[in-house]
């Protein structure tokens, strides 16, 4: 009788365990893959993080909202990493939101911020431009509170930290790229390039390459400009046909030695060219291509944004501009950036 009372009390401990739900289940995998800001419908707060792994070759959608049992807020533009430690810049909702990237759980909200844009690190500092303020405000990572500013100007947009000092894009009717001293925090110089210039990425020579979109009323033919960081002159020039062209999204690949940008599909340019490449790598055909990223294994994602309104696909392809997979993400799949083990 003894034994037969120990083995139901032994499966009834067994029964028990199993029906527990697992402390903090995942909601995404670990390892390699890629995290993707759905910015939303402007003004309907229904921007998402969604999170494409390269080992189970699938998404996983909706993930803040899921972890945190609120939403994100209203057009996620912009996310830097730290670690383990992501900072979302939420641009309509003026702010930046902190999170685990492992669990997505969110660390504590930066408020107050005025059309926030895109953020860098360096050190305990994060600095994020503004659309709206010539200003930009510094961030103090671990409080995740602002801690100061660096008057610059003018609005901005794209920055890259290098040397000391931080270069800053007057993105919104602007035309110059402002260098400003971290140690002292004054502006040092500011390099002319072409109207708007709205994305930029640092060569392995050192040089600075400048995407200008020539204006949101096609004002002047967009450019890339080249600018030697010894200088801080601009050295080279690189027109488009006419202003009618719509590109965006320079980046550059692991190895740092060729462009990338969309323009009527994925284009990609070495940084030892003396012109521009006449037709597209990858052609977007009837899609429309949104953001762009290369991996450090060499494929290419670009995300989909159809017409702006419904869920859009994230796609992705090899070196050699073959299509390997698309899955659906959130509403207007925008930024990109890697996460690597």
């Amino acid at each position: 009788m003894k034994h037969v009372i120990k083995t139901l009390v032994l499966i009834a401990l067994a029964l028990q365990i199993s029906c527990e739900p697992a402390e903090n289940p995942s909601l995404f995998p670990r390892g390699e893959g890629i995290f993707l800001l759905n910015e939303g419908n402007f003004n309907a707060g229904n921007g998402s993080v969604s999170f494409y792994s390269t080992e189970t070759r699938q998404i996983y959608n909706d993930l803040f909202s899921a972890e945190n049992k609120r939403a994100l807020g209203d057009i996620p533009s912009f996310m830097a990493v730290d670690g383990n430690r992501g900072f979302i810049v939420v641009n309509n909702s003026g702010t930046v939101e902190a999170v685990d990237l492992l669990t997505m759980e969110s660390l504590g909200t930066v408020t107050g911020l005025s059309s926030p844009r895109q953020m860098v690190i360096d050190g305990n500092n994060g600095y994020v431009s503004s659309l709206t303020e010539d200003e930009i405000t510094v961030i103090d990572l671990e409080k995740t509170e602002k801690s100061g500013k660096l008057e610059i100007g003018s609005a901005s947009e794209a920055m890259v930290i290098t040397g000391g000092r931080l270069f800053s894009a007057h993105w919104s009717g602007g035309n110059s790229i402002v260098v400003t001293d971290l140690g002292s925090g004054d502006v040092v110089r500011s390099v002319t390039v072409g109207l708007e210039p709205e994305s930029m990425a640092l060569d392995k020579n050192g040089r600075l390459w400048v995407l200008c979109t020539g204006g949101w009323m096609g004002e002047e033919i967009p450019r890339i400009v080249r600018i030697n960081m010894v200088t801080l002159e601009k050295e080279a020039e690189f027109f488009f046909r006419t202003v009618d062209d719509n590109p965006s999204s320079l980046t550059l690949n692991e190895a740092r030695d060729t462009l990338f940008y969309l323009d009527e599909g994925v284009r990609r340019m070495p940084v030892t060219a003396d012109e521009m490449p006449a037709v597209a790598f990858i052609p977007a055909g009837n899609r429309l291509f949104y953001k762009l990223l290369i991996g450090s294994d060499g494929k290419i994602y670009v995300t989909d944004a159809i017409d702006y309104q419904q869920k859009g696909d994230l796609l992705i392809y090899n070196r050699e501009g073959e299509l390997l997979d698309s899955e659906q993400a959130g509403i207007i799949p925008g930024f990109m950036i890697q996460r690597v083990d």
